[in-house]
């Protein structure tokens, strides 16, 4: 059995009402979280709706019981971010209200799976500052005390801010890539 603190992630600007398939509904502020701890035996699949003033998002998070992972499939890759490590699976969704004057749509990777826990090395070192700037390694870095010491010297250069959350890791870059 694996025991894992589920989140789910209001990264946008808007409020947004999720459903989750358990049946689970609830509206999260922007910038909100809502948690919940998860013990999980087997392969499960969690459908995942989002909804704005004019705006859907819809995702599919899989557990892999045998791999020990979660993936995160959609059709709007861009609206969505897996995060995972020391027991916490987050899903933050972006997804702001649409003006249809507005819409601009574009190619990009599917989201990738985030890389856990001691054997997820080497990959991208990330964190969100206290300012919600995601900043991302240059290179991938070979451990976590390498991921430690380049979030010092992230943080050291860009004065004022703060490591806001648990940092992560990936198989991809986002965010800010420094240095």
């Amino acid at each position: 059995m694996a025991n894992f603190t589920m989140r789910w992630a209001n990264r946008s600007q808007s409020t947004q009402d999720w459903m989750i398939d358990i049946p689970d509904a609830f509206t999260l502020p922007p910038d909100w979280v809502r948690e919940a701890d998860l013990i999980i035996n087997t392969d499960h699949t969690f459908q995942i709706a989002v909804t704005t003033n004019g705006g859907f998002a819809a995702a599919n998070l899989t557990y892999h019981s045998g791999a020990n992972n979660w993936t995160l499939h959609s059709n709007t890759p861009n609206e969505w971010r897996l995060s995972q490590g020391n027991g916490y699976v987050t899903v933050a969704c972006l997804l702001n209200n649409v003006r249809f004057s507005n819409i601009a749509y574009t190619a990009s990777r599917a989201v990738a799976e985030t890389a856990k826990g001691k054997g997820g090395y080497p990959a991208y070192q990330l964190y969100e500052d206290n300012t919600e700037t995601t900043y991302c390694s240059s290179r991938k870095v070979k451990s976590h005390a390498e991921g430690a010491e380049w979030i010092r010297a992230c943080l050291a250069a860009h004065e004022g801010t703060s490591c806001h959350g648990k940092p992560w890791i990936s198989d991809d870059q986002e965010g800010v890539i420094w240095p």
